[in-house]
């Protein structure tokens, strides 16, 4: 009973006709050649559908990457109404999803050139290079640099530099006191900004060759100057830096205060402010 019950449960065999070998180990009915050429057909077409399939994993993944997102580019849509509209010789040798990206990424910029800023700071009227130049100390400031501060008191000395086109410039040695009692040390130029009377200026650390491009030169605005010339408050447009500078390495605390109450009432934060050892006596 239990043998005619396993007999019952065990399934029939199915044998396939192509599996049955003769004596020579081929198939039935099929030569050696025949079963040669079927088996590289089979491998090629294996192949075939696996290099398909990588294919079509690549398309998509590159489609996803070049597909324009919303988000940032939410003109995306008129930019391809345009499409149609630009010179043919132009259309073979752009992509529409290229330039679209391109177009993304200078949009937030040409925004920020577009969009109207806040006023910047009232600076001196006129500022008399001759009596400005000199050596100056930097007894406390903020900038958008990352500065390691601290250690010392920067100082700065200024020269006038004559131009061969008759303009005039202004040579600047900058020494930052680093750790293990060294200096780093700084040379750049200045030159002033028509029209301003010397109180706005246009700074560079650069070497000369690079001096060409536009974001090779910062402000330097000088927002006051005392009447004897020895104390000078710096800033720039933006409200990022500020520089409180004196000809003495150290600067009394009211008159430190006075510089900064200046400053506060032009807008700038002073909650960043970073007085160097020894600042104020």
């Amino acid at each position: 009973m239990t043998l005619l019950k396993k007999n019952l449960m065990s399934p029939t065999p199915h044998t396939d006709p192509s599996k049955v070998r003769d004596a020579t180990g081929l198939p039935r009915g099929m030569d050696a050649l025949a079963y040669e050429i079927a088996r590289v057909e089979r491998r090629l077409i294996a192949r075939e559908i696996g290099i398909h399939n990588r294919m079509q994993d690549i398309r998509q993944v590159a489609r996803s990457a070049l597909r324009p997102r919303r988000s940032m580019v939410p003109w995306a849509g008129a930019l391809l109404m345009l499409w149609p509209f630009l010179p043919r010789f132009l259309r073979p040798r752009l992509s529409p999803a290229s330039t679209i990206t391109i177009a993304g990424m200078a949009a937030p910029a040409m925004k920020r050139l577009l969009t109207s800023h806040p006023a910047g700071p009232v600076t001196v009227a006129h500022l008399d290079l001759s009596r400005y130049m000199g050596q100056w100390y930097e007894v406390a400031s903020f900038t958008h640099r990352r500065e390691r501060g601290g250690l010392g008191v920067p100082a700065t000395h200024l020269a006038l530099a004559y131009q061969p086109d008759g303009s005039t410039w202004v040579n600047i040695r900058r020494q930052v006191p680093a750790s293990q009692g060294r200096m780093r040390d700084a040379q750049g130029v200045a030159r002033v900004v028509p029209g301003s009377g010397g109180g706005r200026m246009k700074v560079s650390f650069l070497a000369s060759w690079m001096r060409w491009w536009p974001g090779a030169w910062e402000d330097h605005w000088v927002l006051h100057v005392d009447a004897d010339y020895t104390e000078a408050l710096v800033g720039d447009p933006g409200r990022r830096e500020l520089r409180v500078l004196s000809r003495d390495s150290v600067m009394e605390p009211a008159r430190l205060h006075a510089m900064l109450d200046r400053a506060e009432a032009q807008g700038y934060d002073l909650s960043r402010m970073h007085a160097p050892t020894p600042a104020v006596i």
